[in-house]
């Protein structure tokens, strides 16, 4: 724990938003690693030094200009920019408590998570630099040394460690541990042209809590021996956020300037320019990447399908049929006409299929709860009822083929269509089941059984043939493939 004493006069003082101008409180200050900065008022503390006048005066101006940015984004984000909202930093989005220090080089503001109805904006004013009290505002991450050649930061920073995972096993295995240390300069480049107000003081370090990583790598066939002779590998860019385990934020450390760069009114400017500014980051960032891979949102979108579908599968029949009903392309992938409850004589069906040019498909939905083989490894009486609904429509179709195309509109449709019966889960079938149900199927010409398993399976070869593969996945991560030309060689 380090406990950074800061004041205006012999006591420890720092002052509140809510405060009278000029009047402050006692207290001590307490900034543990990972934890949000703690104020403990009239805290016993030991005498320090009392810091210039210039600077006690520069804090009353912070203190009020950045209470007016707090309010500013407050309404902004909960108005004009509502919509875009949850695209912002944290800071911005959600309610902030602001620590806003003046060193004798420079300013540092340090956002912390709060609560709604109760954030307060705290000033002091310390005769430190920038270079002793950054790395401690900062949990070890942001140094600012006065020699960057000679500087160590030792054991300081954020610890990070990337790990491998077996995703059948769990178990995992540490492959690169290192430290994340931001090093910078405790002054602005020599020569540089510092704009006049209303424009923000340029900030020497601005940087959330968000650490954005890029990987790169290769997708091959889990089993190349039983992937074909083409090349199925696709080169891909991985781009992830992942929060640091510090205490703020936000962190923005500015070098020592007059206070009219720190006007109150000037505070609505800054804050609708950061919020813009925060989304054309993300923006222009996105574009880069869609760039690459343009078919990302239709993976998250067809993935996103499938988990939805998996979700009632452990329910009734109906409303996985009312699901198929709204998405007929996780059956039927190039179905051009699909029609749902038509009468074929004294049954009817779930779904029929028109595929290019006049392929037609007739499909019987059971539950997903059904079994397909009873323990002595015969079918049950749920899928020879499935099979023989099929044929029974078939027989029909014979004895009235011209009618049917005629009066129902299957133009086109044979007495021998295309038959699927999609029944039960995939985890209840044995290899001996397997077997059997291909024996079934070639006893009927141009029947397919399928588990409710097996229809996400094959919906999702589809969709990763047209779009790339979804098997990476992981939280805040999205996964960017690289064009591949028509020869197999990767573009790009």
């Amino acid at each position: 724990m380090s406990n950074i004493l800061l004041g205006v006069t012999r006591t420890v003082m720092v002052s509140q938003s809510d405060s009278e101008h000029g009047k402050y409180k006692k207290g001590r200050m307490e900034i543990r690693g990972g934890q949000p900065i703690v104020f403990h008022e009239n805290a016993e503390s030991a005498e320090i030094a009392e810091p210039p006048k210039n600077l006690q005066e520069l804090a009353n101006t912070l203190v009020d200009t950045f209470k007016a940015y707090r309010d500013a984004v407050k309404t902004l984000v909960s108005g004009r920019y509502a919509e875009i909202r949850e695209l912002l930093p944290d800071h911005l989005k959600h309610s902030s408590n602001t620590t806003v220090i003046c060193c004798k080089d420079g300013v540092i503001v340090r956002s912390d998570a709060g609560t709604e109805g109760t954030t307060k904006v705290r000033s002091g004013a310390i005769d430190e630099s920038l270079s002793n009290l950054v790395p401690k505002f900062s949990d070890g991450v942001v140094h600012l040394p006065v020699n960057k050649e000679s500087f160590d930061p030792g054991a300081q920073g954020i610890e990070l460690e990337m790990v491998k995972v077996n995703l059948e096993t769990g178990e995992s295995q540490p492959i690169i541990r290192s430290r994340l240390v931001i090093v910078g300069s405790p002054t602005l480049p020599e020569g540089m042209t510092i704009p006049p107000p209303p424009t923000r003081a340029p900030a020497l370090i601005s940087l959330t809590n968000e650490l954005q990583v890029m990987m790169g790598g290769v997708v091959v066939p889990a089993d190349q021996s039983n992937a074909g002779n083409v090349d199925r590998s696709r080169r891909f860019v991985a781009k992830g956020s992942m929060p640091l385990k510090v205490g703020w934020q936000a962190l923005e450390v500015y070098p020592l300037l007059e206070a009219n760069y720190w006007k109150p009114e000037y505070a609505a400017l800054w804050a609708e320019t950061d919020i813009l500014a925060a989304l054309a980051r993300l923006k222009i960032t996105d574009g880069n990447y869609a760039a690459i891979d343009p078919n990302l949102s239709a993976r998250k979108r067809f993935q996103g399908l499938l988990n939805e579908f998996s979700l009632l599968l452990d329910g009734a029949e109906e409303p996985a049929h009312q699901f198929l009903k709204e998405h007929p392309e996780l059956l039927s992938p190039a179905t051009v006409a699909t029609w749902s409850k038509l009468p074929l004589g004294k049954h009817v069906t779930d779904f029929i299929f028109r595929e290019p040019p006049a392929d037609y498909e007739l499909v019987e939905i059971e539950s997903p709860l059904r079994q397909l083989f009873r323990k002595d490894g015969q079918p049950r009486q749920e899928l020879v009822h499935a099979i023989d609904q099929i044929l029974d429509w078939r027989v029909f179709l014979e004895d009235n083929l011209g009618g049917v195309q005629k009066d129902l509109g299957l133009a086109g449709i044979s007495s021998n269509p295309r038959s699927l019966v999609v029944i039960g889960r995939s985890a209840a079938l044995s290899p001996d089941n397997r077997r059997k149900l291909t024996t079934l199927e070639g006893q009927v010409p141009r029947l397919r059984v399928l588990t409710y398993d097996d229809v996400i399976q094959n919906a999702r070869a589809v969709a990763e043939n047209l779009f790339g593969p979804m098997s990476i996945v992981g939280q805040n991560i999205d996964i960017y493939y690289f064009p591949v030309d028509r020869k197999g060689e990767k573009t790009g």
